[in-house]
């Protein structure tokens, strides 16, 4: 007797809204913030500015609320161009098959657009490994935070072949060698970002999602 097999059951899909325009908003806060506080170190400090490299009264602290205000407006620019991103391109999500990934395996999916795109380029999708490694300086006794790349992969694909209403197909296959969330191998925090972009006339199309991606299994 011919033996009969039952089909899978289909992955469910896990949804993962766009993360630009939160993002956004922790810019538009730090930008708050640092220029601020570049406002109070320049009226405390207001006295004493004095730029003339060559004077006997340059006082270097004066250059703090500059670098707090370059920063500031780094982040300001920031803010601004992720919410117009998140306005124009509001409601893409990432499908991802299956409830969660772990390393050795393959990370499927779809990522969607409210409307239909029409880029004048290719998407360029790109998955990353991302360590961040905190260390204290002692002789400064301060501590400071960098990101590292542990591993990345791009995946072009033809805007002409997809409606990216109906999704834009990410397959990438993640080794064995990068880092899981909670990995005991880290030697920080680790976190997995995918992001896409393409250009547009105007403002270009860029959405990132954080994806959960675990140690490979047994």
């Amino acid at each position: 007797m011919r033996g009969t097999r039952s089909a899978a059951p289909a992955a469910k899909a896990n949804a993962v809204g766009d993360a630009t325009g939160a993002n956004a908003t922790t810019n538009w806060v730090m930008a708050g913030l640092f220029l601020a506080a570049a406002a109070g170190t320049w009226w405390w400090f207001r006295g004493s500015l004095n730029y003339d490299f060559n004077s006997r009264d340059f006082n270097p602290l004066g250059l703090v609320p500059i670098v707090l205000a370059a920063i500031g407006v780094w982040n300001l620019v920031s803010a601004i161009r992720g919410t117009m991103v998140a306005r124009k391109f509001g409601g893409t999500a990432f499908a991802m098959d299956g409830e969660e990934v772990a390393l050795g395996e393959t990370l499927k999916g779809r990522i969607t657009t409210a409307t239909d795109l029409a880029p004048t380029g290719e998407y360029a999708i790109t998955i990353q490994c991302v360590e961040a490694i905190t260390t204290f300086d002692t002789m400064k006794g301060e501590s400071r935070t960098r990101d590292h790349v542990r591993w990345e992969a791009v995946r072009k694909v033809d805007p002409q072949s997809v409606r990216s209403s109906q999704g834009i197909p990410v397959e990438f296959r993640l080794p064995t060698t990068a880092l899981g969330i909670g990995d005991k191998r880290a030697k920080g925090t680790v976190r997995w970002v995918l992001d896409v972009k393409a250009p547009l006339p105007g403002t270009d199309f860029y959405a990132i999602f954080p994806v959960v991606v675990r140690p490979a299994r047994g």
